[in-house]
């Protein structure tokens, strides 16, 4: 597998666990950051040298060292790739599938082509990206998307029916996310967690929290995108993954009001932590049973005032059972081993 910049891994820890415990080796292969000494008892690391005097981005930069990259990993000996689906990814997983003459199977997590039309890119290469991600998920052994709706994208950007599986769904540690009893404000209080970028349109939630100066917002997350918060909005910046629990604690909502998702794990972190959910219509998978409220951008305000009225606990505690029932990171590492061994056997 492999993965850029090891700062974010601890995100990513549950479920390639879940992986790994299942396996002989797993193999990652990183450019940026530096392994705990911990995940080295689970996983195998190589870190690749992608360095270029005057290229920054990440996928030329692959085009031009492939070769160079791969010979860094000629000597690994695997069975199988298995890679998340951003662009460089999967160019990396399919250039190594073809020299070492093995499988790679793609999990699509999310709808890269919305975020792209979100973030308002050159036209040229929007299209120049596209036309290649579809080309990788057309190539690869096996599309593993984690919702129904990415398996109908992905069939209709031309991946063969047969390749496509069922969705796979991620899951949640429960025993990591769960009700707290944290410092927070004693207003009633809403939270966004995410990516601050345009995909996620966090300004429709600054806006939002503008009018609505009664309730107390909070914000998580990286900026992606020039953007300033008021001095009404508490905004925490770039949380580290074991702070996130404590956070979803300070909140009695978590809203999600993205244009485009997958299977978001925030909604699972939130139910796992006891916290209803208001999120668009875009964000919320059909599968997930609501805790909480899915609606349009447009009726955000007024369903958090609705929200603010109701038995919210009580709703959490619901949520909470649910995904301990339903989403746990062993019975995804269970359906990824079975895929992944269906194109090795």
């Amino acid at each position: 597998m492999s993965h850029w910049n090891l700062r974010s891994f601890p995100r990513y820890l549950p479920q390639m666990k879940s992986i790994s415990e299942k396996v002989d080796e797993f193999h990652i292969a990183y450019v940026e950051g530096e392994p705990e000494e911990a995940w080295k008892q689970l996983f195998s690391f190589h870190k690749i040298d992608m360095q270029h005097r005057f290229v920054k981005s990440k996928i030329v930069r692959f085009f031009l060292l492939r070769k160079k990259i791969y010979s860094q990993l000629k000597d690994v000996d695997i069975d199988v790739i298995f890679t998340l689906s951003d662009l460089w990814m999967q160019e990396f997983s399919k250039y190594c599938s073809s020299k070492k003459g093995v499988p790679y199977v793609v999990w699509l997590r999310g709808n890269h082509r919305e975020v792209r039309k979100a973030a308002k890119i050159n036209p040229i290469k929007e299209k120049a990206l596209n036309y290649l991600e579809t080309r990788n998920l057309k190539e690869a052994n096996l599309v593993i998307p984690n919702s129904r709706d990415l398996a109908k994208k992905a069939e209709g950007w031309g991946v063969q029916k047969g390749k496509i599986t069922l969705p796979v769904y991620s899951g949640v540690d429960t025993r990591t996310f769960k009700p707290m009893n944290v410092k927070r404000s004693r207003e009633f209080t809403v939270a966004y967690a995410g990516r601050i970028s345009p995909e996620k349109r966090v300004p429709y939630l600054l806006r939002i929290a503008e009018r609505l100066n009664s309730i107390h917002f909070i914000i998580a997350g990286g900026k992606e995108m020039d953007i300033s918060f008021p001095s009404s909005i508490d905004y925490v910046g770039a949380l580290p993954f074991s702070e996130m629990p404590t956070f979803y604690n300070k909140a009695d909502l978590i809203v999600l009001p993205s244009v485009t998702e997958g299977f978001p794990s925030v909604i699972l972190e939130a139910y796992a932590c006891g916290k209803p959910v208001l999120a668009s219509k875009e964000a919320f998978p059909d599968e997930l049973k609501i805790f909480g409220s899915v609606a349009d951008i447009s009726e955000f305000e007024t369903e958090i005032k609705r929200l603010k009225t109701l038995d919210l606990k009580t709703l959490g505690r619901e949520a909470r059972k649910y995904v301990e029932k339903n989403y746990t990171w062993d019975k995804f590492g269970q359906s990824i081993i079975e895929l992944l061994k269906s194109v090795v056997d």
